[in-house]
């Protein structure tokens, strides 16, 4: 599943990224969103974006960035080192 699949307060591990742009890319990934890191989605339009949480930091994503994340479910809840 991609990112833009996920719940809003769900908690998923990134598998993969297959983002075409190496600039979005790269920016994620100086920030924390790499394969083997925890997000969890804040907020999430039916048609927009999506607002994730990596460690302590918020980052809003568009639909096309975030289809290109594929995670994993975790948990309903964020680990308690983030």
């Amino acid at each position: 599943m991609t990112l833009i699949d996920g719940e809003k307060n769900g908690v998923y591990l990134v598998k993969e990224m297959n983002i075409e742009q190496l600039s979005y890319s790269e920016r994620l990934k100086s920030i924390g969103v790499a394969s083997g890191s925890h997000i969890k989605v804040i907020n999430k339009k039916e048609r927009g974006g999506l607002i994730i949480q990596v460690e302590k930091k918020q980052i809003a994503l568009c639909r096309n960035v975030a289809s290109g994340i594929v995670v994993e479910f975790e948990k309903k809840e964020f680990p308690e080192v983030m």
